[in-house]
Formats: C-alpha cells, structure tokens, sequence
C-alpha cells in the first residue's frame, strides 16, 4: 500500500522439478482414474443392461409361444414396470391362445359333422334316385309294350297290373 516493490529471486531449477513431478503425478493419476472409471463404467452398464437382455430372452420365448419364463424384478423401477406388463401380457396371450385352441378344436368337430350329414345326404339321394329309376323303368317299358300293341290282352293285362304294383311302390 506504501509503494514498497520486493523483489524475489527463485532458481528456476526447482521449479521444473516440481513441474516436472507434478506433471507426472497428474498422469498417473489420470490413468489411475481412466482405469477404475472403465472399470465402473462397465460394471454399471452390465448391471443396467442384464434386466433389459433378460425382458429380450422372454420375449423371443413368448415369440415361440413359450409362456412359462416369467421375469423376477432386480432392476430399476422401470424395468421393473416393463417385466411386470411382460408377465401380464404372457398370461393373457396364454389364455386367450388357449382359448382359440379349444374353439379352433370345436370348429373342427362341427366341420367333420358337416362333412359326414353331406356324405350321409349325397348317399340318401342316390339311393333315392335309385329307388325311383327302377320302377320308372319298369312302368315305361310295360307302358311302351302296351302302346306299341306287342302284348295280348292277357299280357297287357298283367303288365297293367306291373304298372299299377310300380306305381304304388313309388
């Protein structure tokens, strides 16, 4: 405050050797400090990563309609969260798979019984057909006899009776 100057003289010697050592301090330290960092670093990433590998494992399960992995909370909140809607939707998917099952199932034993009342149907109807052929052919040969004078009066006769017997039997 009094206008005084001090002067101070220092070797500069020393004071590169204490910036010398201080520059190797800082390096080993930085190193030190880049080698535990990467140490944690990836530790913690592991830790953070694991819940989320395994929520990617049950969902290439459910993928291939396997219902039985269930995810056990140990990580953060969130995922946490994301593994408890992933078990939620596990069940879900099982139950209603389940349930297209057993209709699918039913749809198939209506379609069978479909397929059988045609069979049985297609097998009613020829039959019929059959049963109708034979005394149509009958009533139309005796009736074209008759009509093209071939029979007797006693053949014809009979062949009327044949006619009406066929004819009842339609």
């Amino acid at each position: 405050d009094n206008g005084n100057i001090f002067l101070m003289r220092s070797a500069v010697e020393s004071i590169k050797d204490s910036v010398e050592i201080s520059n190797r301090f800082l390096i080993y330290a930085g190193v030190i400090a880049m080698v535990i960092g990467t140490f944690v670093i990836h530790m913690l990433s592991k830790t953070i990563s694991k819940p989320i590998l395994e929520l990617a494992e049950i969902s290439d399960k459910m993928k291939q309609l396997d219902f039985n992995a269930k995810y056990i909370g140990n990580g953060t909140v969130e995922i946490d969260a994301l593994g408890n809607n992933i078990n939620e939707l596990s069940y879900a998917l099982e139950g209603t798979i389940s349930e297209l099952k057993t209709a699918n199932n039913e749809l198939q034993r209506d379609i069978e019984k479909k397929e059988k009342i045609d069979e049985m149907r297609r097998e009613f109807l020829s039959n019929v057909s059959h049963e109708l052929k034979t005394p149509l052919t009958a009533i139309s040969g005796y009736a074209e006899l008759i009509n093209h004078g071939m029979a007797s009066k006693e053949t014809a006769a009979r062949f009327a009776g044949e006619i009406h017997k066929n004819a009842a039997r339609l």
